[in-house]
């Protein structure tokens, strides 16, 4: 079972269990070590896309404030500016707190079916084109540091539940 959620994640179909295995191993040892400028903007992508629409609601708000904790106030301050900017206030968290702001997102995952969460505040919308939001499309996501760093602390908590469940 875990290898069929693997497929799709961290490669593609034809990869073999092995070369998934060690890919979503690769990219979560790169985030924990906080080598974010090793982790390629399409990499980010395409794994957040995977892992959020594999992890159950309460996984996804984890993964999200385990992200968030790897920031500091302000950092999480400016996201969640950001986040109610580009949502037109429609998403705002009560506080800056990891937990939060993993609500709030987590609530703009299940409201923006196909957006993604993140990147559908970030203007990515789920067909990969620009949704229509200020500064959207890839650059959109991707001219934002802390936007990428959340969105690949996700894959990267996907990588370690799938690769080792116990973990």
């Amino acid at each position: 079972m875990v290898d069929q959620l693997l497929g799709g994640l961290f490669g593609t179909q034809d990869d073999d269990d092995d070369t998934r295995r060690g890919r979503a191993r690769d990219f979560a040892d790169r985030y924990e070590r906080g080598a974010y400028d090793q982790l390629g903007d399409d990499e980010v992508i395409q794994n957040y896309r995977a892992a959020a629409s594999r992890l159950s609601p309460e996984e996804y708000q984890t993964a999200v404030a385990d992200s968030l904790r790897k920031m500091d106030k302000e950092q999480r301050r400016e996201l969640r500016r950001e986040m109610r900017r580009r949502s037109r206030d429609r998403y705002d968290a009560a506080d800056d707190s990891p937990e939060e702001l993993a609500k709030t997102m987590q609530r703009a995952d299940q409201e923006e079916q196909g957006g993604g969460g993140l990147a559908g505040l970030f203007g990515l919308g789920g067909d990969g084109r620009d949704s229509g939001s200020p500064g959207g499309g890839l650059q959109g996501v991707l001219d934002n540091p802390l936007a990428k760093v959340a969105m690949a602390g996700v894959a990267a908590f996907a990588a370690k539940k799938l690769t080792d469940p116990n973990r």
